[in-house]
């Protein structure tokens, strides 16, 4: 199975230079955890969880509207192509304790994401899933 069978295709997504209230907007509407951050090309550049939200933006008193998402994202995200075998998705989704990868095209553009929760309910290897749960949990 390739990233591109179970990835969630052109999920939304934010710039750098947008307010971190736009990424806050995002995860209510779309009911995510998680957004890609983007140039001004469309390459990925980060990605921004609601828990770097949390613990950014709360406990250091970042206002969401005036504050970029520049400030709180985590930059050089690991990353997969829709190409890339699960296992190996799985692999670095592991090595990394990551709940969410970008699947990104040959030229950095974010075309899709993958979730714990799509390899739950998509992958057929419930053993390597858990596994995956486990170790990000540590």
């Amino acid at each position: 199975m390739k990233a591109r069978e179970i990835m969630t295709k052109h999920p939304a997504t934010c710039t750098e230079d947008d307010p971190i209230l736009n990424a806050v907007q995002i995860m209510k509407q779309h009911d995510c955890g998680a957004v890609p951050v983007t140039d001004l090309q469309g390459r990925c550049v980060g990605i921004v969880t609601d828990r770097d939200i949390c613990l950014e933006v709360v406990l250091k008193g970042l206002g969401p509207e005036k504050s970029r998402l520049r400030e709180i994202m985590s930059s050089h995200p690991v990353t997969c192509n829709p190409q890339e075998d699960i296992e190996r998705v799985l692999q670095k989704m592991e090595e990394h304790q990551i709940r969410r990868i970008p699947v990104v095209d040959e030229s950095g553009k974010c075309v899709g994401i993958i979730a714990q929760a799509d390899l739950a309910l998509k992958v057929q290897e419930k053993e390597k899933v858990s596994e995956l749960v486990e170790a990000v949990s540590r």
